[in-house]
């Protein structure tokens, strides 16, 4: 009766501690996301803040495939509404950032710290985005942002740059299904002499 008993005993310990460790485990799994990203949209917010705190002449050039070039004074409005291009590429929310990979690269050549975040998942247009920071003071110095978008009859690949404190541009090339390329590319400058 007694080793019935110790038996029986055995069997209710170790069912708890089986039951405890799933409740652990499920506990443990739910672990928040601490991974940090480089906040290029932050840095892009205090730019167009810069902008419209300051009286700086803003042109745009237009460019297309053909090689037609124009350029002209706009409006802060107009360069709001172009810079917004940019807010709709942040990989930091909830959706987007677990499919991103970070790595970091020392380019001795442009003197700059790469930092990129790639994914090849289809969920994401965006599929790149390249941070550049200055290697004395890490402060960043150019933002690359990579996106593809299959439209049905046709295929968009766009590419945002932004220059800190300085210009943006916006590069679309459009491949319809017989592989024909049409496209645009837009610079804003404010705080630049270098175009």
């Amino acid at each position: 009766m007694y080793k019935y008993f110790l038996f029986l005993l055995f069997i209710a310990v170790s069912f708890t501690q089986c039951k405890d460790k799933k409740n652990n485990f499920a506990t443990n799994n739910s672990i928040t996301d601490t991974t940090t990203f480089f906040p290029v949209i932050d840095f892009i917010k205090e730019d167009i803040k810069d902008v419209q705190q300051n009286p700086y002449h803003i042109y745009k050039i237009s460019k297309n495939k053909s090689g037609k070039r124009d350029s002209a004074t706009i409006s802060l409005d107009d360069f709001i509404l172009l810079a917004n291009s940019f807010y709709k590429k942040d990989i930091t929310t909830a959706q987007l950032k677990p499919l991103f990979k970070e790595s970091v690269f020392h380019d001795l050549t442009t003197k700059s710290i790469t930092l990129t975040y790639s994914t090849t998942d289809s969920i994401s247009d965006i599929k790149n985005v390249t941070v550049l920071l200055d290697d004395k003071n890490n402060k960043p110095k150019r933002f690359f942002i990579r996106s593809y978008y299959n439209k049905g009859d046709y295929f968009l690949n766009e590419q945002l740059n932004w220059k800190v404190g300085k210009s943006f541009q916006i590069i679309n090339s459009t491949y319809d299904k017989s592989g024909k390329e049409s496209g645009d590319e837009t610079t804003v400058i404010w705080n630049d002499k270098s175009y």
